[in-house]
């Protein structure tokens, strides 16, 4: 029993509950067959000890795979796997691994891809890398787990270790389906956010509002695929009107010389202070001051409003700031922000319809396809006061 406690790894720090961390945890042991038919698995009080969480979680995370058929309980006797693959059926597995839960927009994205997926015949096995190394780590597992297919949103900077282990996916002829970001040197499909687009029309919105000192700030990273496209609309939209297109307000991490892509979302907390530092340093040593701020994304936006506000700036009187993503926090914030919004539960959709066709069948070079972003205009945008222009 020691040993199959210790297969099982919870992230106490994770946005994903830690009943459905559990329950996919235990679904991907006994689908992969580690743990077999007959098996006694732990028990409630050996879980939550070991695990160092509630039984009440641990009852609901036992309830889900036992309603999936997976495990039997019997008063008396314990909780045993009664899955039983056969040999001549193909895995109806599906690999999930992303290395960015964050907030309700990943979600969003997870639950429409398990809608779609169950109701083609798939069972879903969700996975959340904790770094690079991890994401390796969990990808070979599933590998070895003998997965049907792969969603994948990958790190921003894969290992060659993770680029290897991919294209013994492709050798296979598993298919993967990126989400967001592609990874260099695989062949697989693709879906996004039309990021270029989104980020064009907020652009063209703010130029058609008399804005033309506008500044894009983003966090240091460095060729991240989104951030490259939501750039590209910044520049295209300045550089079609003959405006200047402004070098971006780069913003460095606390301790590190370049953001990791899951930093930017711990800034709202203790170290959103540090950051808030950087952007009134940018903000009040650059000449001309900005009329307008391009954001990145909405983290970054609602950072910068923080930070004009402290050195007694107005949103959007003096400044207007724009966002990208539309979290939750973005419309209810005390000066709602205009952004653009990604449709979460299309891009699930779209990356699970694809990876379907795949399995079923379909054959030809890869596909991508990005999904339309909606402009949402709120307080945080206005047009500049008459002495800006002057």
């Amino acid at each position: 029993m020691p040993d199959k406690l210790s297969e099982i790894r919870l992230d106490h720090s994770s946005f994903i509950s830690l009943h459905v961390q559990l329950h996919n945890q235990l679904r991907r042991l006994i689908v992969s067959e580690r743990w077999g038919y007959g098996e006694r698995i732990p028990t409630e009080t050996q879980l939550s000890k070991h695990l160092d969480i509630s039984r009440t979680t641990v009852r609901i995370a036992l309830q889900r795979i036992e309603v999936e058929g997976l495990i039997k309980r019997t008063a008396g006797r314990g909780t045993f796997v009664v899955y039983q693959p056969q040999d001549h059926v193909a895995s109806r597995s599906i690999g999930y691994l992303t290395c960015s839960f964050h907030n309700e927009i990943h979600t969003n994205i997870l639950n429409s891809a398990q809608t779609e997926l169950r109701s083609a015949g798939y069972q879903v096995i969700f996975s959340n890398s904790q770094d690079r190394d991890d994401e390796a780590r969990i990808l070979q597992q599933l590998l070895d787990d003998n997965v049907a297919g792969l969603m994948l949103w990958a790190n921003a900077k894969p290992t060659d270790v993770t680029r290897s282990i991919l294209l013994e996916y492709e050798r296979r002829k598993i298919p993967v389906v990126f989400m967001d970001r592609p990874v260099e040197g695989i062949r697989a499909d693709y879906v996004s956010s039309d990021n270029f687009g989104g980020s064009y029309d907020l652009v063209q919105y703010l130029i058609e509002l008399g804005h033309q000192q506008i500044v894009p700030l983003m966090p240091n990273i460095d060729d991240l695929h989104p951030v490259n496209e939501r750039h590209r609309g910044y520049l295209t939209a300045i550089e079609e009107r003959g405006m200047v297109a402004y070098a971006p307000w780069k913003i460095n991490p606390p301790a590190r010389h370049e953001f990791h892509e899951t930093d930017i979302y711990s800034l709202v907390g203790e170290q959103s202070q540090q950051i808030i530092e950087q952007v009134e340093w940018l903000t009040d040593s650059v000449m001309p001051k900005p009329t307008a701020i391009v954001c990145i994304n909405d983290i970054l936006a609602i950072i910068a409003m923080s930070a004009l506000r402290n050195l007694g700036y107005v949103v959007p009187d003096d400044v207007s700031i724009v966002g990208f993503d539309d979290i939750s926090m973005a419309s209810h914030i005390g000066v709602p922000l205009t952004t653009v919004s990604q449709n979460a539960y299309e891009l699930g959709k779209v990356a699970s319809q694809m990876l379907v066709d795949r399995l079923q069948g379909r054959d030809g070079p890869p596909r991508s396809f990005q999904v339309p972003t909606i402009m949402r205009i709120r307080e945080s945008s206005a047009e500049p006061a008459l002495e800006q222009l002057r």
